[in-house]
C-alpha cells in the first residue's frame, strides 16, 4: 500500500511526501505489524539516522512495539528501540544509529530538544494509538502537538481504534487529506439466546507477568473448567508453558488454551490477552462461562469499559494488596454500618467547631488515624503478653476449630451471592458488635464463608448475625464444628426400628428394678436393701 505509492514517485522522478494515512485498527501485535511494516519498509540503514518515529501513550506501549517489531523482523532485521528513558537512550545515541524509535511524547520530545532526534531525518511519525495517547491528559496533548511540529516535513501515520470528534479534529490540524484505512468492529456483541455475559473482571498485570499472573489466577480460582484465550502463536505457547508448569496435561480436557475454538461450555474464560472486538466477546459467550477474567495492561483498560458496556470490575488475587484492600473494605463497611444507624448528636457536636477550620473529609480521615492507631497499639500489647494458662479443653471444646483462641463460623453466603470480605466483615462488626480487631481470617467461598472470631465473641456472632440480611440474602450463622455435627446426626440409621418413647424409659427385662409380673416393684429400684427370702432366714 504505502511501498506501492513511493515506488510510484521514485518511477516518475517526483520527490515528494507520501500521503498521510489514517488506520482504524483495534489494539493487537497483529495491528502493529499491519501499520508499521509498510513504514518500516522505507527506512534507508546506509543513511545511519533516525527515520521512523513512533509516539505511544507510555513506555510499556513502546516495549511492545519494540518486541513485536523483533519477533517479526528477527535479529537480522531493522529494530525499533524503545525510550523508556530519554537519559539512558542517549547513551544509546551517542554509541550507535538508532534507524526507528519508539517511545511517549514527553521523552521524544526530550532527544529532540537534546538534538540527539535529529528531525531533517525523519520520514515518518507514527501515532499509535491516537485515542489513548490523547485519553492521557493535558499534558500528554502538549508533549504530542509539540512533537508534531518539530517533525513537519514527516508524513503522518494515525492509528485509532475508532473516529471521534476529537480524532477528526487531529487529523484536520496535523494529517490533512489523510487516507482512511481499515474500519474496526465497533457494533455491540450478540450474545447467545437467554444469556447475559457476566461481569467482566480484570487484572492489571504487564506484558513480562501475565504467566505468573496466570498462575496466580488459577490457584485462587480453582476453575472446575476453563478456557485460556490467546490470540498469537507466541502468546499461546507462553499460556500452554504455564498450565505445563502447574502440572496440567497438554491435553487436559478441562483446562486448555484455544485462538478461536472455545468447544464446549466452561466454568471460566480467561483473557490471556484483553479481547479487542466485540466478536471476541461474543464467541466467549458461547461457552456460558461463570466468570471471564482479562488479563490487560493499565493502557487497556479504557478500551476494555467500552468494549464490555462499563461490566467491568477489578479482581484482586490473593497476596499483600489483596489483604491491604481487603482490610480497608472492611474499615469502610464499618464506618457506613454506624452511618446507617445514625451518629449520636454528642460526636457531631464536639466535632462543631473544627469545621471551621478543617474539611469534613479531613476531619474523618483523622478519626480513622487514631482509629487505626488505637487498633495497632492493642494488637502490639495483646501479641506482647505473656502467656495465660488455659484450662483444659474439654470435648465440646474440642469441637471447635479454635487456634490462638480463635475459632471459625459457618456462614450460608459466598460470592455467588455477590457477597464480598467488607460485607461479612460489616455484619460481623456491625451487627455481632465486636471490633473489627477481634475478626481473623475470613475464606469466602462460592456458597459459604468461614469466619475466625475470638472464642469469647462467638456466641455473641452467632445469636447476633444469625439472620440477618447481607446482600439481601439472609444468612445463618453457626459453629463449623456444629454444622459438621449436624450432619452427622441427619444420617440415616439403616434398617434398625426406631425405639419408641416408651422402649427407651423401660429397662431391659430380666434386670434388677424391672417390675415384677402381678406383684410390687422390687425395693432395690427405690434404692432400699433387696428383701430376703424369709425361707432362708
Amino acid at each position: 500500500m504505502l511501498e506501492s505509492e513511493e515506488v510510484g514517485e521514485r518511477a516518475s522522478g517526483q520527490v515528494g511526501r507520501p500521503q498521510n494515512l489514517v488506520y482504524t485498527l483495534p489494539h493487537t501485535t497483529e495491528s502493529i505489524a499491519e501499520f508499521l511494516t509498510p513504514a518500516l519498509a522505507r527506512i534507508d540503514p546506509a543513511a545511519g539516522a533516525t527515520q521512523v518515529v513512533v509516539v505511544t501513550r507510555d513506555a510499556e506501549t513502546a516495549l511492545t512495539v519494540s518486541e513485536t517489531v523483533l519477533r517479526l523482523t528477527g535479529p537480522a532485521g531493522i529494530e525499533v528501540v524503545p525510550i523508556t528513558n530519554a537519559l539512558r537512550a542517549a547513551r544509546i545515541f551517542k554509541t550507535r544509529p538508532a534507524l526507528a524509535v519508539a517511545g511517549s511524547a514527553s521523552e521524544l520530545g526530550g532527544l529532540v530538544r537534546a538534538s540527539l532526534l535529529k528531525v531533517d531525518s525523519v520520514k515518518a511519525v507514527v501515532l499509535a494509538w491516537a485515542d489513548d495517547i490523547l485519553d492521557e491528559g493535558p499534558e500528554s496533548v502538549a508533549a504530542l502537538e509539540a512533537l508534531l511540529s518539530e517533525l513537519g516535513d514527516a508524513s503522518r501515520i494515525i492509528v485509532v481504534r475508532k473516529v471521534t470528534p476529537t480524532i477528526e479534529n487531529l487529523v484536520e490540524r496535523y494529517a490533512r487529506r489523510a487516507r482512511q484505512v481499515g474500519a474496526a468492529e465497533v457494533e455491540a456483541p450478540q450474545m447467545p439466546e437467554n444469556y447475559e455475559l457476566p461481569i467482566v473482571r480484570h487484572i492489571t498485570v504487564s506484558a513480562s507477568a501475565r504467566p505468573a499472573a496466570l498462575r496466580r489466577l488459577l490457584d485462587d480460582l480453582n476453575p472446575p473448567s476453563a478456557v485460556i484465550v490467546a490470540r498469537d502463536a507466541p502468546t499461546v505457547e507462553s499460556a500452554k508453558q504455564t498450565l505445563r508448569t502447574l502440572g496440567y496435561h497438554h491435553d487436559d480436557p478441562n483446562v486448555r488454551v484455544t485462538q478461536t475454538d472455545f468447544g464446549a461450555p466452561a466454568h471460566a474464560v480467561i483473557f490471556y490477552q484483553p479481547p479487542v472486538t466485540p466478536a471476541e466477546l461474543q464467541r466467549a459467550a458461547q461457552a456460558k462461562p461463570v466468570q471471564v477474567v482479562v488479563l490487560a495492561r493499565p493502557g487497556e483498560i479504557a478500551w476494555l469499559r467500552e468494549l464490555t458496556g462499563g461490566r467491568l470490575a477489578p479482581l484482586n488475587l490473593t497476596g499483600p494488596e489483596r489483604r491491604a484492600h481487603d482490610r480497608e473494605a472492611a474499615v469502610r463497611q464499618e464506618l457506613r454500618t454506624v452511618l446507617d444507624r445514625g451518629v449520636p448528636p454528642r460526636e457531631i457536636i464536639s466535632l462543631e467547631p473544627l469545621l471551621e477550620e478543617f474539611d469534613a473529609s479531613e476531619l474523618a480521615a483523622a478519626a480513622l488515624y487514631l482509629l487505626e492507631r488505637e487498633r495497632a497499639q492493642r494488637r502490639a500489647a495483646a501479641e506482647n503478653a505473656p502467656p495465660v494458662a488455659r484450662p483444659r479443653p474439654t470435648d465440646g471444646d474440642r469441637s471447635q476449630a479454635a487456634t490462638g483462641g480463635m475459632t471459625r463460623l459457618f456462614m450460608t453466603v459466598g460470592t455467588r451471592d455477590g457477597v464480598k470480605v467488607g460485607d461479612l466483615m460489616g455484619a460481623i462488626a456491625g451487627e455481632g458488635g465486636i471490633p473489627g480487631d477481634h475478626v481473623g481470617k475470613i475464606d469466602l467461598r462460592e456458597s459459604h464463608a468461614l469466619v475466625e472470631v475470638a472464642e469469647a465473641d462467638a456466641a455473641s456472632v452467632i445469636a447476633r448475625v444469625n439472620g440477618a440480611m447481607i446482600r439481601g440474602r439472609r444468612v445463618v450463622v453457626r459453629g463449623e464444628r456444629d454444622k459438621e455435627e449436624r450432619e452427622r446426626s441427619a444420617s440415616p440409621r439403616g434398617d434398625r426400628p426406631e425405639r419408641g418413647p416408651r422402649d427407651r424409659g423401660a429397662p431391659p427385662r430380666g434386670r434388677p428394678g424391672a417390675p415384677r409380673r402381678g406383684g410390687p416393684p422390687d425395693r432395690s429400684s427405690r434404692g432400699g436393701p433387696p428383701r430376703r427370702d424369709r425361707d432362708r432366714s
